[in-house]
């Protein structure tokens, strides 16, 4: 029996994410929904897709649909999210879950109490290579993390009604992309900072463009983030311990890292291909719901609220109101 996906949004994250389903095993695309039927008809065309709603409730209602994916933009995760788990709905929503810690602890509660399934669809996490990375770290393999250096920033014209310009749609480079590396480092470290400490400028729209954050952890790990609109900066990530370090090449969708000694000896090289990382989050997802649980080990929910207050945090520190 196939899982029976819903996609709620459908935007060009949706469009993505569409596509791998349709590659993926053991799962099929029943129905999609935009407030716009004709667009919602197209997309179903596109994708193959079973039904068309134009209002999301009715699919979020459809007996036939196992869970759903939701790709709306950030404003409306919130909303959208807490109408699903009311309705018994298993989710996976795009990243960011939603942007503040209020909010991120208001859904954790609300699907626990439901017992449904909840998960950030933060995909690089359930890459292989980032798997691998991560037990490298576990295992000892670079000593103590010292220091973890991750940024992922591109230069994209200043529109104000753009989404990623638009305060309205909860616009912003630390939503968007800052989310990537902080949850890089945490999930890593398997910890939140206990100190974070921002600065970043702002664009014409009042949303932050570039910020840099620089977080202590318990551990004794440091920290150096970046995320921005209006530079490219190099994907690589480089996480430096005291017997060696590793590289993660385009550590947000990574196929290949590298071992090095402290000596800067290449000890161990890790590769795995891919046509689209998003294809890992689903495998994932779907186990999960198969196996009857309400939480990713891969992306805990914790780790969503953490990543939330980091949000409240550097915002402030920031000055973006």
């Amino acid at each position: 029996m196939k899982v029976r996906f819903g996609i709620i949004g459908l935007g060009n994250i949706a469009a993505r994410f569409a596509k791998v389903l349709n590659m993926a095993q053991g799962v099929e695309l029943n129905s999609v929904a935009a407030l716009d039927m004709g667009r919602a008809e197209r997309f179903k065309e596109s994708f193959g897709a079973k039904k068309a709603y134009d209002k999301y409730i009715d699919l979020i209602k459809d007996g036939e649909v196992d869970v759903i994916y939701i790709a709306q933009t950030h404003n409306f995760h919130f909303d959208m999210v807490k109408l699903c788990l009311n309705n018994n709905k298993p989710v996976i929503c795009e990243k960011p879950l939603v942007t503040n810690k209020k909010d991120a602890e208001e859904l954790v509660k609300l699907a626990r109490e439901n017992n449904v399934l909840l998960m950030e669809a933060m995909w690089s996490r359930c890459i292989p290579t980032t798997q691998k990375v991560k037990q490298w770290v576990k295992e000892g393999k670079i000593g103590e993390v010292k220091l973890i250096n991750a940024s992922f920033a591109f230069n994209f014209p200043f529109d104000p009604e753009h989404r990623l310009y638009n305060p309205k749609l909860a616009g912003g480079s630390l939503y968007d992309v800052g989310v990537y590396p902080i949850e890089f480092a945490t999930g890593i470290l398997e910890e939140k900072p206990t100190v974070v400490n921002s600065v970043g400028t702002i664009s014409k729209s009042g949303v932050d463009d570039f910020v840099v954050m620089n977080m202590k952890f318990n551990s004794g790990a440091l920290a150096s983030l970046s995320c921005g609109f209006t530079a490219d900066t190099n994907r690589d990530a480089h996480i430096y311990g005291s017997d060696g370090q590793i590289v993660v090449y385009d550590f947000l969708g990574p196929r290949r890292c590298e071992l090095y000694d402290r000596q800067n000896n290449l000890i161990e090289v890790f590769e795995e291909s891919f046509e689209d990382g998003f294809i890992y989050q689903i495998n994932h997802f779907v186990e999960l719901y198969m196996n009857n649980k309400i939480e990713s080990d891969i992306i805990p929910l914790q780790d969503t609220i953490d990543c939330a207050e980091i949000f409240d945090t550097v915002l402030s520190q920031c000055g973006v109101k």
